[in-house]
């Protein structure tokens, strides 16, 4: 079984590295204009996301972000002030899912660390809150949090920074998820650090939609399970 898992895992490595390198080419030889391309739409959805949800019926999904020494950083911390902002004027939704397993040398994990800030803060929040503390990345985080929700079709509000809304919606578009972005922080600011992180947002989006055609193209059924 061990035999059978790590060969698993490599075969995932080797697809990663395929679609990381035939990203890049596809950057190069188009002259960057694919990167553009996602990088303007990564703006859009930044500058207009909402920062509420549409009602009070839509379930709350928090990503994670890599902790430092076990503390959220200073976009994780956005993220998570959102929360606090859309609790001081709506009531609790169906649930509030905190993603974000253990990564790095931390020992906490980041849906864990996410709680404990929140009901530091907020301590009514807890009957709401589901912990998923499986998943690494974003794609991850949505894929396992299709279980947390109390019912299959629940609509979800996806919370995050700005910069990130796009490939969050884009994942859970794929995913089949009823899902609206909702932006952590109240006004878009177009500051030089924002738009370096749209910048890098740019070339992992691409990489997911270069991923997601190869796969389809070549029928590659394990990295098609991967992004289903």
């Amino acid at each position: 079984m061990r035999l059978t898992s790590s060969a698993s895992q490599q075969g995932t490595d080797r697809d990663g590295l395929l679609m990381l390198i035939l990203a890049v080419l596809s950057l190069v030889l188009s002259g960057g204009l694919f990167w553009l391309w996602r990088v303007l739409q990564i703006a859009r959805t930044a500058r207009h996301a909402p920062a509420q949800p549409p009602n009070s019926l839509y379930a709350w999904i928090l990503f994670g972000k890599q902790l430092h020494n076990d503390l959220p950083d200073a976009d994780f911390q956005r993220r998570l002030q959102g929360v606090l902002r859309l609790a001081e004027h709506q009531p609790l939704p169906p649930a509030i899912v905190l993603l974000g397993g253990k990564t790095g040398s931390n020992r906490l994990s980041e849906a864990q660390a996410a709680a404990d800030y929140l009901l530091t803060c907020r301590p009514a929040l807890q009957p709401a809150l589901l912990l998923e503390e499986a998943s690494r990345n974003t794609l991850e985080n949505l894929k396992q949090a299709r279980d947390y929700l109390p019912e299959r079709n629940l609509p979800v509000a996806l919370i995050s920074n700005r910069y990130h809304l796009h490939r969050c919606m884009i994942m859970a578009g794929r995913l089949g998820l009823n899902a609206v972005p909702v932006a952590a922080e109240a006004q878009w600011q177009a500051t030089p650090a924002a738009l370096l992180k749209i910048a890098l947002e740019g070339f992992f989006v691409h990489w997911y939609h270069t991923g997601a055609f190869i796969s389809k193209r070549l029928n590659n059924q394990r990295m098609l399970n991967k992004i289903h």
